[in-house]
């Protein structure tokens, strides 16, 4: 796996349920990643979970152009 530079750390956002009838759950995106990637109404984002060589977990994003 390629290592990156990462640029903003600490942001942080509340998790809600997206409908009453969906397992889907919502969030808000920070301002500051807002920017930093440039995001606009009607962006797509691609989602891909990692696993770590230790198991860990964390989710990777990012815009499709």
């Amino acid at each position: 796996m390629s290592h990156t530079n990462q640029i903003s750390v600490g942001k942080k956002s509340h998790i809600t349920k997206a409908t009453t009838t969906s397992k889907s759950l919502r969030t808000t995106i920070p301002e500051d990643v807002v920017k930093e990637m440039h995001l606009e109404i009607g962006d797509i984002l691609d989602w891909d979970v990692i696993q770590t060589e230790k198991g860990k977990k964390h989710a990777k994003v990012r815009k499709l152009e």
